[in-house]
């Protein structure tokens, strides 16, 4: 019997992460007896070439062909199972989608079982306040269009699809998998464990793969949320109609030019919260998360996040270094056309030789014929 191993997250985790180092490093998990499939059920969006679980919760208008997607997913898996002792499959979105479909659980366990499987549960839990800010800050990041500044989306509770309470959602997974089958981990520094106390290595622990010199950990997949300056900068820019239709060309060089001033001033650090705001705000889940560490991690001490509240500067627009910012997400984007428009003067001359060079084949072959 084969194990699947589950991963639903949940998002802001390192997730992207994970599952590019997993697809780049098939080979090595192989020599372990691992796989971690390609899901090839005909769901058209690239991306979810590395969330393999995406067929769990996968929606089609037409249920019909929702279906016989979801059943061929699980006939690969079956076949898989015959040939491998453990398989790994990610998808972070199902943390929040599996409340959405009805019977979700009940279901995916039974799937399962049928296809002679035992299923085991990974999620990373990352403390409330942080989440909800790198969930709006990811929106604003990704999504043209999306226009609410942070207070908005706090006030409003615009994060209530997220389950924050994490001992009543555990709870919930665990009534049809059993908590014996759930594996929690926080995503926390100080909090990793494995071969280098990070998060890679704490997720090969988890797993119970050996993290040995046969796997090739690549540069970072880059999926950092944008500092304060350059997520209000991206806000204002999705409100701009003629951007909405421009494929959110500017989330990248927005994307570097953050990064590139944080590695600048590592110790440039603010909080969308107030303060007093954010304390109030992590009460409501004190109990829930005490509940969480002593039944799921066996912490008699009840606690689930280790580092402390920080009281940072509250962000405010009218700062001494958003011109500067600005100038770095220019220079970012006119580098980025730059690089674009020496590319296409490639394309152009590669053409154009190849255009002479039969013009004088071809002139050479009508003087011989002569």
């Amino acid at each position: 019997m084969a194990t699947v191993y589950l991963c639903i997250g949940t998002q802001k985790t390192g997730t992207t992460s994970l599952q590019y180092f997993m697809r780049a490093n098939e080979g090595a998990l192989k020599k372990q007896g691992y796989s971690y499939p390609y899901m090839d059920i005909g769901i058209p969006d690239a991306y979810y070439k590395n969330r393999n679980a995406h067929f769990l919760v996968y929606h089609s208008p037409d249920s019909v062909e929702e279906e016989e997607k979801k059943e061929k997913a699980y006939q690969i898996l079956g076949k898989l199972a015959e040939e491998y002792e453990n398989i790994v499959l990610s998808d972070e979105i199902i943390w929040y989608q599996c409340n959405k479909i009805k019977n979700f659980w009940e279901d995916v366990c039974e799937k399962f079982r049928k296809i002679n499987c035992d299923l085991k549960i990974v999620v990373y839990l990352r403390r409330q306040d942080a989440i909800i800010q790198s969930l709006w800050n990811q929106k604003v990041k990704g999504l043209p269009g999306i226009t609410e500044d942070f207070q908005t989306y706090f006030q409003k509770k615009m994060y209530s699809y997220f389950p924050l309470d994490y001992y009543a959602h555990l709870q919930k997974i665990a009534g049809y998998v059993g908590k014996e089958n759930m594996l929690v981990r926080i995503y926390e520094n100080g909090q990793f464990e494995g071969k280098n106390h990070d998060l890679l290595s704490d997720y090969l622990d988890t797993l119970g793969i050996d993290f040995n010199e046969d796997f090739v950990v690549a540069e970072e997949t880059l999926n950092h949320g944008l500092d304060g300056n350059f997520v209000e900068m991206k806000r204002i820019l999705n409100g701009i109609k003629e951007y909405q239709g421009l494929d959110n060309f500017m989330r990248m060089p927005m994307t570097y030019a953050s990064d590139a001033r944080l590695e600048q001033n590592p110790q440039k650090k603010s909080s969308m919260f107030l303060y007093e705001e954010q304390v109030g705000f992590l009460k409501k889940y004190e109990e829930s998360n005490a509940k969480t560490a002593k039944e799921f991690l066996g912490r008699e001490d009840g606690v689930l996040f280790r580092e402390p509240v920080q009281e940072l500067p509250t962000w405010d627009g009218n700062n001494s270094e958003m011109y500067q910012d600005l100038f770095a997400v220019m220079a970012e984007m006119f580098c980025a056309q730059e690089k674009k428009i020496n590319s296409l003067k490639k394309e152009i001359r590669a053409i154009n030789n190849s255009l002479i060079f039969r013009g004088y084949r071809k002139a050479k072959k009508m003087l011989k014929s002569k």
